[in-house]
């Protein structure tokens, strides 16, 4: 009799004790939860709170500056538009939920795109690796769907480029029929 008692009262401890340790573990597992919720809000804020944002009257100082000389500009116009776009945004990261991270890019991009206008190739290359460790995995598109990144590259290094490598390249049409043209009559 005792012993059956006895069986009874363990059963009773050994239901109760788990119990206890499944209330634990939901406490701790909750707790965990709560935890790991909270850091991400704290880090957003805290991020939020630290952003280096883009000083916009440089941002808007370039548009308006770039709207003004449009496309008749002459070399020194150039230059001195894609040195006011690196300016910009030089001494600043953006990663790609910042809030100025579309307009870092376009601004990136104009530097880019105006070094090859004005002739300086090697400041292009420097300003489009710059643009590549900035906004990695990242490109702009043009109003025609072709990539910034990959015009970059074949305006850059189109002499070394193959015809298979041109040919795999997001750019314009007519772009590419005319480096396929110089690169016929460079190597012809």
């Amino acid at each position: 009799m005792s012993l059956k008692i006895l069986t009874i009262q363990f059963r009773k401890v050994a239901i109760a004790s788990t119990v206890l340790m499944l209330a634990a573990c939901n406490i701790t597992e909750s707790n965990k939860n709560e935890m790991a919720a909270a850091v991400p809000i704290a880090k957003t804020e805290i991020e939020r709170n630290n952003i280096d944002r883009l000083d916009s009257n440089c941002y808007s100082k370039v548009v308006q500056r770039k709207n003004s000389i449009g496309s008749s500009a002459d070399a020194a116009q150039q230059l001195a538009l894609a040195k006011a776009a690196t300016r910009c945004i030089e001494n600043k990261s953006f990663y790609p939920q910042h809030p100025d991270s579309q307009n870092a890019m376009q601004l990136s991009a104009l530097a880019v795109v105006n070094y090859i206008k004005a002739g300086e190739t090697q400041l292009a290359e420097q300003s489009l690796t710059g643009f590549r460790k900035q906004f990695p995995k990242q490109d702009l598109l043009f109003a025609d769907y072709t990539s910034f990144v990959d015009t970059a590259v074949a305006l850059l290094k189109f002499q070394t480029l193959s015809a298979h490598e041109l040919q795999t390249l997001n750019i314009n049409s007519s772009l590419r029929t005319e480096l396929k043209r110089q690169q016929y009559w460079l190597r012809n």
